[in-house]
């Protein structure tokens, strides 16, 4: 709702977004894309400030108009990819003397099948459904996103992390700065936008 309020303040040039997160649940991921391409839509830029802005918060970053890292020492990028994990209670509760008994009907054969699986420890159908096309997904939205990214650095695609330094050269980031630079970045960036429409409307 932030970034939305911001986009309709007509006081408000463009956003500067502070990213210090290693990420989280893709169902997370869309509002901060939505919100990002209204702003875009209103003509105003957003810049990615970031520390660590790994695998969820890279996925939003890359979205942005520019990502900076706001310093050269612990700003860090990538870790794009997908995973998951889920406490298995079996035992404990059995040690409890307590046994949970699951029931499916005749009718929903494949109802959680994937993580009824992974219980037993085949990982294969859970991988096969959700993980991997979500990480194809990521693997996709980054490189038509990033056009300069070095594709065939090894692991840039599959969950690497670099130093800031480093994502410069490799294309995952535009510069390394500070949140100040980041902030004139924006400055730019709106300028720039104006006279792109300036000269469109001649």
């Amino acid at each position: 709702a932030g970034v939305r309020e911001a986009a309709d303040a007509k006081n408000i040039i463009g956003i500067r977004l502070d990213i210090d997160s290693g990420g989280g649940a893709v169902d997370a991921i869309p509002p901060m894309l939505d919100a990002i391409a209204y702003c875009q839509s209103k003509g105003k830029p957003v810049v990615a400030a970031c520390d660590l802005c790994a695998s969820a918060a890279y996925y939003v970053a890359s979205h942005c108009d520019s990502i900076v890292a706001v310093n050269d020492i612990s700003a860090e990028f990538g870790s794009i990819g997908v995973m998951m994990q889920f406490p298995d209670y079996a035992k404990y509760y059995e040690q409890k003397g307590i046994k949970i008994h699951t029931i499916y009907s005749d009718l929903s054969d494949y109802k959680n099948a994937p993580f009824e699986a992974a219980r037993k420890g085949d990982y294969k159908s859970i991988k096969e459904e959700m993980l991997n096309p979500l990480a194809r997904q990521f693997q996709e939205a980054v490189k038509s996103h990033r056009k300069d990214l070095k594709q065939d650095i090894d692991g840039i695609l599959n969950g690497r992390v670099f130093y800031a330094r480093q994502s410069l050269v490799n294309g995952l980031i535009d510069e390394v700065g500070t949140t100040e630079s980041a902030t004139e970045k924006v400055r730019q960036l709106s300028a720039q936008m104006q006279l792109t429409q300036y000269a469109a409307s001649l």
